[in-house]
């Protein structure tokens, strides 16, 4: 599968992310091959991001077409079947979110069979952007910015939006995917054809060790059908320094939990593993909401046997309610859902995500 990767040009770890999906594909004898957009443009004209940003936008342009054709011309050269494309949809210069208008080149060279846009925590990209590993005039200006919680999520959405309507261009596909999560996630939409998608809701706020115990294991189980957009996988940053800021990581959070993780996957399944207390989140019940208004597949793992109408007839279709996720597992492969394999050495890989990756 050609995959066209997007996503902030500062501020997340793309490259030791990606950088495991290719290794994973050696270790099951699976050649990815890897381009990035940025990384010839500046090496071919020997000239830095800042620099080709501060050239007129019609030879930045040019640039990037040339580019795209040369990549094309590989693809087709290789025969390639597995690559990651690594382009930006958008950068933010002098205060000023350029838009690289590319669809019709990437339509046309590229031909991805489907869109990944890679976010993270907003407040861990303020912090890389505060404090970059890598010195060079383009990153030396983000830090010069110093880029408000605001402006980082306005961006962060504007590279989501963008990444959107060059899919709905390519009659293609398009997922958000957080860099926290394993990089697995972004493999089996590298390798495979037809992943199915799952979006994993439950309460954030009220569970013990056992509880979290048990719902990861769901999760984890749930990961070999296909690809799972799992919210634990952001972490909303807990210090706020104004009032404004917290209104927007609030707004963001909804926005990003219904609209790109809901939205975007196949089905949505809600793990609720209490015989009792505490009630069903609020959350939980505004995504099965959105999810019955985008006529997705709805499951939900709840053990009470006195069950709502409510719930049974308005937000959970008729069976698909289940006491444990043994029950939920079967009718998934009822419903024709089959696990994928992969070698131990992909799947046994341990990934504490980014964070502490510079």
């Amino acid at each position: 599968m050609r995959v066209l990767v997007t996503g902030m040009i500062a501020g997340i770890n793309h490259g030791p992310f990606i950088q495991h999906v290719i290794d994973m594909g050696r270790k099951e004898d699976i050649e990815i091959r890897h381009y990035n957009l940025i990384d010839q443009l500046e090496a071919t004209g020997e000239k830095k991001l800042d620099r080709l940003l501060g050239a007129t936008d019609y030879l930045f342009q040019v640039l990037r077409e040339r580019e795209y054709r040369k990549i094309g011309y590989d693809l087709l050269k290789n025969d390639c079947q597995h690559a990651i494309i690594h382009v930006p949809a958008t950068i933010e210069w002098n205060r000023i979110n350029f838009k690289l208008k590319d669809h019709e080149e990437i339509a046309e060279y590229i031909k991805p069979d489907l869109i990944v846009t890679l976010i993270d925590a907003e407040w861990l990209i303020r912090d890389r952007l505060r404090t970059p590993g890598k010195s060079n005039d383009f990153m030396r200006r983000m830090k010069d910015q110093d880029h408000t919680i605001h402006e980082i999520l306005s961006w962060m959405n504007e590279e989501v939006s963008l990444s959107e309507d060059w899919a709905e261009h390519l009659g293609v596909r398009h997922y958000v995917i957080p860099v926290s999560q394993h990089p697995l996630s972004l493999y089996k939409l590298v390798r495979d054809k037809d992943v199915p998608s799952f979006y994993v809701s439950y309460s954030m706020t009220h569970s013990d060790d056992e509880i979290r115990r048990e719902i990861n294991g769901t999760i984890k189980r749930l990961a070999g059908y296909g690809l799972v957009i799992d919210p634990q996988a952001i972490e909303i940053g807990g210090n706020f320094d104004n009032d404004q800021d917290r209104e927007a990581i609030f707004s963001y959070t909804v926005h990003r939990d219904l609209h790109w993780f809901v939205g975007k996957t196949d089905a949505t399944v809600a793990v609720h593993p209490y015989e009792e207390r505490p009630p069903l989140s609020t959350g939980m019940m505004d995504e099965l909401g959105h999810a019955r208004d985008y006529l997705k597949r709805r499951y939900m793992i709840f053990p009470p046997k006195n069950l709502s109408p409510f719930t049974t007839d308005s937000y959970i279709e008729k069976g698909c309610i289940f006491r444990t996720s043994d029950e939920f597992f079967t009718a998934l492969d009822k419903d024709g859902y089959k696990p994928f394999e992969y070698s131990p050495a992909v799947t046994e890989f341990e990934w504490t995500g980014p964070a502490s990756l510079s």
